[in-house]
């Protein structure tokens, strides 16, 4: 349900009097994140359904003042599973979290931005999860347990160090959850584009820093 709602969401607020809103924010998400382009493969498909989950759950409409989810949320019975499955989106989590232990249906989580512990119930499979890996991820709560949201990006496991300074470093200066993610984001994508250069290399010579206004 969570799911299929989602999928509805975006088709509402993707088209007709919202399709330039869509477009503006989809320039604003990649210019943040790092542009994608189809010979990417499937990184741009994953960040294509990031951008899309980012538009409707976090980023405000302009004329509106509020985000695409809970404006929507209004517009139905609040008794409705709609509405109720709105609900769950409006308050999801998206954070870079580092993995734990690993069963067949359930991963335990440090958030790294939060501090959290999340125990997260994955039926589908959690084949591709290992401890140790550092995953930015979203985590909904569907009522009765932790669930993850339909995206991921899963830093490279020989760079994890130099994500975790990333990280000490954009949390001892302040910087927004969104600053730190999004530089994590532009240093994955940097990394899949130039696999001569070790991802050691690539997370280690930078560090966070707040974007730009033209950026923005």
């Amino acid at each position: 349900l969570l799911h299929r709602t989602s999928e509805l969401l975006v088709a509402r607020f993707a088209e007709g009097e919202f399709r330039d809103e869509a477009t503006r924010a989809k320039a604003e998400y990649f210019e943040l994140g790092g542009k994608v382009f189809d010979d990417d493969g499937d990184v741009f498909e994953a960040r294509l359904a990031s951008f899309l989950e980012w538009y409707v759950l976090e980023r405000p409409l302009k004329a509106q003042g509020v985000v695409p989810a809970r404006l929507w949320l209004s517009e139905w019975p609040a008794d409705s599973d709609t509405a109720r499955a709105l609900a769950v989106l409006t308050t999801s989590h998206r954070s870079l979290f580092d993995v734990g232990a690993v069963t067949e249906h359930a991963v335990e989580l440090e958030d790294l931005l939060g501090g959290a512990r999340f125990s997260v119930t994955e039926r589908r499979s959690t084949v591709g999860f290992e401890p140790g890996q550092i995953v930015e991820a979203r985590l909904l709560w569907d009522g009765e347990r932790v669930v993850f949201g339909k995206t991921f990006l899963f830093h490279p496991r020989e760079a994890r160090q130099e994500v975790l300074d990333l990280v000490d470093h954009g949390l001892s200066t302040a910087l927004s959850s969104d600053d730190i993610l999004f530089q994590l984001a532009r240093l994955h994508l940097r990394w899949h584009r130039s696999r001569q250069i070790s991802a050691v290399r690539i997370y280690g010579e930078s560090r966070v820093a707040v974007p730009s206004e033209t950026a923005l």
